[in-house]
């Protein structure tokens, strides 16, 4: 059986995805942030949800849009849940205790303090952004294997190590 052909301009269907888009994207992020423990995953998820949207059963797009995506963006919750469960993010206070060790000797004051200034900082970081911006800066690791190891996606890791760095920024710029 062939499949109909979409006949409307290319325009038209831009049109009308981002009209869907403007109209659903605020009652999507309410959805998320009730549902989620972390806020700094709604971004990333609504970015998944709409394409997933996209990708989707285009009979089942045109019905209801609104319940579809609604559809989907209660299943990207619950693997997002899933995935916290399997590989939690797990915060080594020993790890970050350590994290400018390579910065200080105990003979030179302005590295100590420094390096004091820096665990400071660290601390004041969401426990995401935390981990992200230690395992890609301080263990080498790349924005994927990161994503892997705190059981989130690739392009999360790469928005927290982006934050992280720019609140380092601040908080160590007022100092």
């Amino acid at each position: 059986m062939k499949r109909p052909q979409i006949t409307a301009p290319v325009e038209e269907i831009r049109e009308g995805l981002s009209a869907i888009f403007r109209r659903c994207s605020p009652d999507l992020h309410a959805y998320l942030r009730r549902r989620l423990k972390s806020t700094s995953d709604t971004a990333d998820l609504t970015q998944e949800i709409f394409e997933r949207f996209l990708r989707g059963d285009r009979g089942a797009r045109a019905r209801n849009p609104y319940a579809y995506l609604f559809g989907i963006a209660s299943n990207v919750v619950a693997d997002a849940a899933m995935a916290r469960e399997r590989d939690p993010v797990v915060y080594d206070s020993e790890v970050a205790e350590n994290a400018g060790q390579g910065l200080a000797r105990a003979d030179d004051a302005t590295n100590v303090a420094l390096e004091e200034e820096l665990r400071l900082a660290l601390a004041q970081l969401p426990e995401t952004h935390r981990a992200a911006i230690l395992l890609t800066k301080r263990d080498g690791l790349s924005c994927r294997e990161a994503a892997a190891r705190m059981g989130t996606t690739e392009g999360s890791v790469r928005v927290y190590v982006c934050q992280a760095r720019a609140q380092l920024r601040l908080l160590l710029k007022g100092s």
